[in-house]
């Protein structure tokens, strides 16, 4: 493909985030240095839903070497969290907040796993504006103010959320006010300085280990040492008449491209978005895939998983022709960021980062400065189960990123946040852009979710945005649907953010009305 020299796009869920990934662009580095420096970023900007202590996985288009590559940084349980273990506690799952809750963060590890393959900057100086940032202060939005307040209990329970986002009377942070986290800022600083390993078997490692064992956490040193990121083959499907990829298990990606061939089963793809006849078929191919889902994927070095059986034509059409009709799922993690760029060489990076829930586990390991996920709650204690808790096993994770390619590359660069609504984000995001949408329509669109937001959520709602239109609102609650309709713009549908890649390399962009995003195309963008 005869690419238009300097063109370039960079988006994601905070415009201060999209900036420092537009600067990287404008001075020369690549979409893997944009990426990093733009997590980085949301770490500061946006830590309720990404940051040091989490996972992180990425799809990448080298354009020189005509390669896409995946990179699953997500971390295992540690060595002594067991079953048995949580059950000497009394306990009959893993909590969802505490140190009791944390896998190994994989995020830090991936990055420079990331750019010591296909980045042209040092990982040090893509930190830097993150550093200031946390350092210096940046502002409560809207959305961090709401999360601040609907977290407030469990943020007061550690002594470093609480000095970050409460004022001196300990009323939670209002949007507009001044966050400084200046034990992120010494945590980045540390890394920037030492590198990434500091945090695996250096100091920062040992910092975790010590504070992990005094709070009862399981937690150690050697998981730490022990970690590394992994590269996998990226998974694949065919529709609208492009070639689809997602992440791998214990990637949930494989949930949407079931959908996805359901959709073709039923003729849907060319199905108008968000009309009643597509939602209809979306939400029987979102059923089966669901259950798919629930039944086999988990950690593909523990548990063997029939991909090449649930991506067949003959396994989806039994499962859209006798969908089930009521789903056991467990927890899968709603609190992430989804980013992207790409280059003027016409590389393309598809990102995402997460530390699960909001906040995460709220507990931030001692003098470290991080703030360490709570992933290990995904895990269940019935040893069967494939999602049963191991020790150096990965849960079943909610992250997952995507790419459609036609035969001159990458066509389209787009995912989502959103737990169990990251698959459904994505299904909907491609069906407007294969519809003619541009990027930023596609995301702004109106969504719906099947099931559950919340894990008190009914697994049979369907929440829809009114601006949806009253033909598809009536014609659902015609057919019997148990309907929620949410305003326009509802954070529940998740944060997608998209870039399409025209003939000849000339970009659009979108950045989610959802989010505090931005979205910015560098050059000429005809």
């Amino acid at each position: 493909m005869t690419r238009e020299a300097g063109v370039a796009a960079v988006a994601s869920p905070h415009w201060a985030a999209t900036e420092v990934g537009r600067e990287v662009l404008a001075t020369g580095g690549n979409a893997m240095d944009a990426c990093v420096a733009m997590n980085a970023m949301l770490a500061v900007v946006y830590p309720h839903m990404c940051g040091l202590g989490g996972d992180f996985m990425l799809l990448y288009w080298n354009a020189s070497l005509a390669e896409l590559t995946c990179l699953n940084g997500t971390g295992p349980a540690p060595a002594l969290a067991t079953s048995s273990a949580f059950r000497e506690l009394g306990l009959s799952c893993v909590p969802a907040r505490g140190p009791l809750a944390v896998t190994v963060p994989g995020a830090v590890a991936a990055w420079d796993e990331a750019l010591s393959r296909h980045g042209s900057r040092s990982l040090t100086a893509l930190l830097v504006p993150a550093i200031d940032a946390a350092e210096h202060g940046v502002r409560v939005t809207v959305r961090l103010a709401q999360w601040i307040v609907d977290t407030r209990t469990e943020l007061a329970g550690d002594s470093v959320l609480s000095r970050c986002f409460f004022d001196e009377h300990q009323v939670p942070l209002a949007a507009g006010a001044a966050l400084l986290q200046p034990e992120l800022a010494r945590a980045l600083r540390q890394i920037a300085a030492a590198g990434a390993s500091d945090l695996y078997r250096g100091d920062l490692a040992g910092e975790i280990d010590r504070a992990s064992a005094a709070a009862g956490g399981f937690l150690r040193m050697g998981d730490l040492e022990r970690y590394r990121p992994h590269w996998v083959e990226p998974l694949c499907t065919r529709y609208g008449g492009l070639d689809v990829f997602t992440t791998p298990p214990n990637s949930q990606g494989i949930t949407s491209l079931i959908m996805l061939i359901g959709l073709t089963l039923l003729n849907a793809e060319h199905y108008r978005p968000g009309s009643p006849e597509f939602i209809e078929a979306f939400i029987t191919v979102k059923h089966a895939a669901f259950a798919d889902r629930d039944a086999h994927v988990a950690d593909p070095a523990f548990t063997e998983i029939p991909v090449a059986e649930l991506l067949s034509v003959v396994h989806a059409r039994a499962g859209v022709e006798n969908p089930p009709r009521m789903l056991q799922s467990h927890p899968v993690g709603g609190d992430t960021v989804y980013f992207c760029a790409v280059d003027g060489q016409g590389n393309a990076c598809s990102a995402i980062q997460s530390i699960c829930y909001g906040f995460g586990s709220c507990f931030v390991a001692g003098d470290s400065g991080i703030l360490l996920h709570n992933r290990a709650h995904c895990f269940r204690l019935d040893d069967p189960h494939p999602n049963g808790l191991k020790p150096g096993k990965r849960p079943m994770h909610s992250l997952m990123t995507s790419m459609a390619f036609d035969s001159g590359g990458p066509r389209f660069v787009f995912g989502a946040m959103g737990g169990d609504g990251q698959p459904q984000a994505n299904v909907q995001v491609l069906q407007q852009l294969l519809s003619g949408a541009d990027a930023a329509h596609a995301v702004a669109a109106p969504r719906i979710l099947h099931g559950r937001f919340l894990l008190e959520d009914d697994e049979e709602t369907l929440h829809v945005e009114a601006d949806i239109g009253e033909e598809t609102l009536a014609s659902l609650s015609r057919s019997g649907h148990h309907v929620e309709v949410t305003a326009p713009n509802d954070e529940r549908m998740g944060h997608a953010h998209a870039i399409a890649i025209g003939r000849h390399g000339s970009l659009c962009a979108g950045s989610d009305p959802r989010s505090d995003g931005a979205a910015v195309v560098l050059g000429d963008a005809r």
